[in-house]
């Protein structure tokens, strides 16, 4: 699949005070952990138009794709092409 699954149900991306918080429902909450599979699985050095370096990334608009009371949210991969390399500003635990 070259396009990421749709999300489908209701799933909502939301910040509290001190933490963001991913709520939906079974079937929200399904179709975003397919997305997050395809996210994992998807080979970057076959997409064609995609410079060594970056990375592939899915962006998730509230109202569109998420809740209206969502905030705006992108869902990246961290290792980029050709590289492997994470972005500088990552802090392993």
């Amino acid at each position: 699949m070259k396009t990421p699954p749709r999300l489908t149900g209701n799933i909502e991306f939301v910040q509290d005070k001190d933490r963001i918080i991913i709520a939906g429902d079974p079937e929200g909450l399904r179709s975003f952990a397919e997305m997050l599979n395809w996210l994992a699985n998807v080979d970057q050095g076959s997409i064609k138009n995609m410079p060594d370096g970056e990375r592939e990334h899915i962006h998730l608009s509230p109202g569109t794709h998420i809740s209206y009371n969502s905030r705006e949210t992108e869902i990246c991969r961290l290792d980029s092409r050709g590289t492997g390399d994470f972005p500088e500003s990552y802090k392993s635990v």
